[in-house]
């Protein structure tokens, strides 16, 4: 055969056979782009400022650039892809130390230039004493786009715009990693909540002012003491047992020892930082939940003296039992005499049969027993009689008091073994269920509950119904996943109310204030027990959580948010 027809065969095989290969590739990938394509596409979606983060980005470029040429009286040099044209009505705040330093609003047709115009008028803006040229490098910019009652807004971080709605970062979405990183978080935040001298911790951080109030309080030391204590029994840091023992030892000095008075084994509530006074006024409260703590202390050290306290205490609330199985709520000397609280609290009933449910499983002594039983009794009658909501004389039917309930009829379930309980608990839980508001469009509230109106109150219910769910699986109940996927939305919740890098931008110190639970999206004080409540969820849920992502709320599309804006009805 001819050698020139030998090559031209061969090299129809080639192409035939490599079409083949092609095409059986081609159906095995289901068309997938190749590694080049790929990044292309990767590298399209990065420039493309069509997408929400894209643009956010891109805005907080330009007005820092903008900022930081006019402050270096030079021109500042941009990218063309801003330079869109609609109806912008566009505010500019800027934040330093926690402070405005100064505000700049414009209006017009082109992007960029309203932009320019707001940054021009931020910088010369002598209300608020004009941002320096040295300032400016550790300030935030806080960009709107406006139209009421529609808004965009974000603010800037590490060279990034950060969504806000209503002022706030909403959490759009949670997995482990991130509940972890809060457990640590948190965990520094108490460390800085403990008095130097003292060893007690304070109730309230003013975080807008970086202040405490002027006092230590034995029920806020009890339950972060008991915090500390989940939070090594997570990751066992050394940290905690360093300064474990001088926490307990300012927890055991707030109890009246005085034998002679009828307060004798019942906690102070505070001591006064400035006359080192101990506050003249004994609350059932304090005394139960210094009970729990006292217990785990025993159970940790082994150390007898936690023990003897606890009965103390535990003797002193037995006094303080009404007839009908309730708790007087406190005793506190005013006016030259002692007084007694009158109205009955579910939350005080709750937290002292709690307490004496515990004692009386650590000890086997059967008046702990029998107050305890009264209060449950108590509790099982107001709810047959309504078959939901139970309420006190404090506050209305809510889902905290409530919480309570189930919490403390749970503790009395593991002392007396009476199945019966069990047929208010679950039923209960699932009246509290119900509330929560479950609406992913209504971001801020997404995973809160209705009939509670702080992180105090939140963290509280999403702790009882991790309590719930690990009981639920401990009685082999049914359906125990819906009480986990309720504590992971109400996870996100906090999480989206617990100070960050990003959030604390109208703080003077950011750094300290990392890790607290502030109150509501209005009062951004820190109150320390919700920071308890808050750990306390995370590390009792922690290893039940799967390693995927727990919870995703996508953006709507720019498009849509800015048609909103330039667009309204």
């Amino acid at each position: 055969m001819n050698f020139k027809y030998i090559i031209i065969i061969f090299i129809l095989a080639v192409i035939v056979g490599g079409g083949t290969f092609w095409f059986s590739k081609e159906t095995e990938n289901s068309f997938n782009f190749s590694p080049l394509e790929l990044n292309l596409e990767k590298n399209k979606e990065e420039t493309d400022i069509s997408h929400n983060q894209q643009f956010r980005d891109a805005v907080v470029k330009f007005v820092r650039e903008t900022a930081e040429s006019y402050s270096s009286g030079r021109k500042a040099e941009h990218s063309e892809e801003l330079k869109k044209e609609d109806d912008w009505n566009i505010s500019i705040t800027v934040y330093y130390q926690g402070k405005i330093r100064g505000i700049g609003q414009k209006e017009g047709n082109l992007l960029t230039s309203v932009l320019e115009e707001a940054v021009i008028d931020v910088l010369t803006d002598e209300k608020y004493g004009r941002i320096n040229k040295d300032e400016l490098g550790s300030s935030r910019f806080l960009i709107r786009f406006i139209s009421p009652p529609n808004q965009f807004s974000f603010i800037e971080y590490q060279g990034k715009g950060i969504e806000l709605i209503d002022d706030m970062v909403p959490l759009r979405e949670l997995d482990k990693d991130l509940i972890y990183q809060k457990i640590e978080q948190g965990k520094e935040f108490l460390f800085k909540m403990a008095d130097e001298k003292e060893y007690g911790f304070h109730k309230y951080y003013y975080a807008l002012n970086d202040t405490f109030e002027n006092r230590l309080h034995a029920v806020y030391s009890a339950s972060i003491i008991y915090t500390f204590l989940y939070l090594y029994d997570l990751e066992k840091d050394e940290k905690i047992l360093e300064n474990l023992l001088n926490w307990a030892d300012f927890l055991l000095s707030m109890q009246n020892l005085n034998k002679g008075d009828e307060r004798y084994g019942a906690f102070h509530y505070s001591l006064y930082l400035d006359s080192g006074e101990k506050e003249q006024y004994f609350v059932v409260g304090t005394s139960a939940l210094s009970i729990f703590t006292l217990l785990r202390l025993y159970d940790f050290t082994g150390n007898s003296e936690y023990l003897n306290s606890a009965k103390l205490a535990g003797d002193w609330l037995i006094k303080m039992q009404e007839e009908d199985g309730s708790m007087r709520p406190y005793v506190k000397y005013s006016d030259g005499k002692w007084v007694q609280g009158t109205k009955e609290s579910l939350l005080y009933n709750g937290q002292v049969l709690s307490s004496l449910s515990k004692l009386y499983l650590v000890t086997g002594e059967k008046k702990y027993y029998d107050t305890a039983k009264r209060i449950a009794d108590r509790f099982a009658e107001k709810y047959e009689e309504v078959q939901g909501y139970i309420k006190g004389e404090y506050r209305e039917e809510n889902p905290i008091s409530n919480c309570w309930v189930v919490m403390s009829l749970m503790d009395f379930y593991k002392a007396s073994k009476d199945d019966y309980y069990k047929t208010i608990i679950f039923p209960l839980s699932e009246e509290i269920l119900a509330n929560q508001k479950d609406n992913e469009k209504d971001l801020l509230n997404y995973g809160g509950w209705g009939g509670a109106y702080s992180s105090s109150g939140m963290g509280w219910m999403s702790e009882v119904m991790t309590e719930t769910y690990r009981f639920c699986r401990e009685e082999r109940g049914t359906d125990c996943e819906k009480y986990k996927e309720s504590v992971i939305k109400t996870i996100r919740w906090i999480i989206q109310n617990t100070y960050s890098a990003e959030n604390s931008f109208i703080l003077p110190d950011p750094e300290r204030a990392i890790g607290g639970v502030f109150w509501n999206q209005s009062n951004r004080y820190v109150r320390t027990d919700s920071v308890c409540h808050a750990l306390n969820s995370y590390t009792l849920i922690y290893n039940y959580l799967d390693e995927e992502k727990l919870i995703s709320v996508p953006e709507e599309p720019l498009k849509l948010i800015l048609d909103k804006i330039n667009n309204p009805l």
